[in-house]
């Protein structure tokens, strides 16, 4: 793997059969964390989920929820499922200031998203995310 760099299982974990064990295959293969929404959309719909393998890792992996996060609901999950640790976006958009607009042409997706928003991390939204989950500086 990536040592001395610690690891983590990303929320493909979301799509196994049988949680339980596929924890317990990324314990036996020495992953450090595991982000997963509970097997949900959210993490906040999955919070029973996060909790039980909070229970089952025992600390030997570390579950780090994600998936909807927002400063609306991360007291909730946190206090829902005992994490210590969360993992979110935390970001905001603004309009381009891009001057010729051509409405015909769009970039890559079939849903058509806003050619012309910048999207980036809300430094003020962190900081918000970090005092609501208590951490330091």
């Amino acid at each position: 793997m990536a040592r001395p760099l610690e690891v983590t299982f990303h929320r493909a974990f979301d799509m196994v059969q049988n949680p339980s064990k596929s924890l317990e295959d990324l314990i036996r293969l020495h992953f450090n964390r595991v982000l997963t929404s509970g097997l949900e959309s959210t993490a906040l719909e999955g919070a029973p989920v996060i909790k039980q393998l909070i229970q089952q890792a025992r600390k030997r992996i570390i579950i780090v929820p994600g998936g909807g996060i927002t400063d609306r609901n991360l007291h909730r999950i946190l206090e829902e499922t005992g994490a210590q640790e969360f993992h979110c976006t935390a970001r905001s958009g603004q309009a381009s200031v891009m001057a010729y607009r051509n409405p015909n042409v769009h970039m890559g997706a079939a849903l058509y998203p806003p050619e012309y928003t910048l999207k980036f991390t809300n430094a003020d939204l962190v900081q918000k995310l970090k005092d609501i989950a208590g951490a330091d500086s």
